[in-house]
């Protein structure tokens, strides 16, 4: 009975090492699609100074993919691929102790690596970053009716990972 139930374990293991090879195989050799909703994990330039003073609505922004985009232990797009976020929404900080606010969002990723979308296009992303800089309005009203204190400015950090997500089904094809 255990030599039956040993052979029947080792030959299911071999059944899903021969299937894991050839769901890979197929990977490499046509089409994977990555799903709608996939988080990503995107990141700015860290020398970029991304703050509600020095930057204006609309400006589109350099990102990266921070990790590589793996299915099946295929990378299908590799770490470093460059993208467009664009600055949507941006209040400077004001005088009343008043903190300013931006807001940024993901547009797109090219892939990069062995697949391509088979237009040569884009992956469209969703997802948001947001950076609230501090109010002072308890300060400001307490020294001069706050003629002279402004909050701080809304900044978002270049050098930690934001999360993107894949906006529709991508299907990547290999180079």
């Amino acid at each position: 009975m255990n030599k039956r139930i040993s052979k029947i374990f080792v030959s299911l293991i071999l059944f899903a090492f021969a299937l894991n090879i050839f769901a890979v195989n197929i990977a490499v050799a046509g089409k994977i699609m990555i799903p709608k909703d996939t988080e990503i994990k995107i990141k700015f330039d860290p020398n970029m100074v991304i703050n509600s003073k020095t930057t204006s609505e609309g400006i589109p922004l350099l990102i990266n993919l921070a990790e590589d985009i793996a299915i099946g232990g295929v990378t299908i797009v590799e770490k470093g691929a460059a993208g467009t976020a664009t600055v949507a929404e941006v209040k400077k900080a004001k005088t009343g102790g008043k903190g300013g606010y931006i807001k940024i969002e993901f547009i797109d990723l090219e892939p990069k690596g062995d697949f391509s979308l088979p237009d040569g296009g884009k992956m469209k992303l969703t997802g948001s970053a947001e950076g609230k800089g501090k109010n002072k309005t308890l300060l400001s009203w307490l020294l001069i009716g706050g003629l002279f204190i402004k909050g701080k400015e809304g900044t978002i950090s270049a050098t930690q990972f934001y999360t993107a997500t894949v906006a529709e089904n991508i299907i990547l094809e290999s180079e």
